[in-house]
């Protein structure tokens, strides 16, 4: 029985690399697109809720997304483990960040420059969509790129407000969740 809940339908097709990453990018988008807006909605005062909060909000998110990303690593299809070795990856750059974030925070004593980290984790979806753009020489991705690496300077000017929060989850939804969905739907090309 235990076997049965945790094995993968093998009747279905194997999913393009593209609609496996797609998967992944809507995962992304969707999770932390909402904390960021939870986040906003806490520290603008629109939601009547302690701060507090947040620090039970952030830990579900991310456990959430690694529980789906570690299950989708025992996957039968290539494809989709591979996507998440890719997701994994960009998962640790974000967790790298924060920690550097968190180092020159502790060296100059001074925790607002964790507050970047919302601009730095947009340049790095923008560092991974140029990657995406120069491997798969689509002009659509060198678009969301430079429209990450904006979306990342827009939000460092809005550093220790809570706009920041609503910005950078709107920007995940417009360069993650959505562009999943099209690769999902194999409209990419």
């Amino acid at each position: 029985m235990t076997a049965a809940a945790v094995s993968f339908p093998t009747t279905s097709p194997e999913p393009s690399l593209s609609a496996a990453v797609g998967r992944f990018l809507v995962l992304a988008g969707a999770v932390f697109g909402t904390a960021n807006l939870f986040q906003f909605g806490v520290l603008s005062g629109l939601l009547h809720l302690h701060p507090a909060v947040l620090s039970l909000s952030w830990p579900l998110a991310v456990a959430g997304f690694l529980t789906v990303l570690f299950r989708l690593r025992r996957s039968p299809f290539a494809t989709v483990r591979r996507a998440a070795a890719w997701s994994r990856f960009t998962l640790a750059g974000q967790i790298g960040g924060a920690l550097v974030l968190l180092g020159l925070s502790i060296v100059l004593k001074d925790w607002t420059i964790m507050r970047a980290m919302s601009a730095v984790g947009m340049a790095l979806y923008g560092v991974a969509w140029i990657i995406a753009a120069v491997r798969t020489r689509t002009l659509w991705t060198a678009g969301l790129a430079v429209g990450c690496l904006g979306a990342s300077a827009a939000i460092s000017l809005l550093l220790g407000t809570p706009a920041q929060y609503l910005a950078y989850g709107l920007s995940l939804f417009a360069f993650a969740l959505t562009p999943g969905l099209i690769l999902m739907s194999g409209r990419d090309r």
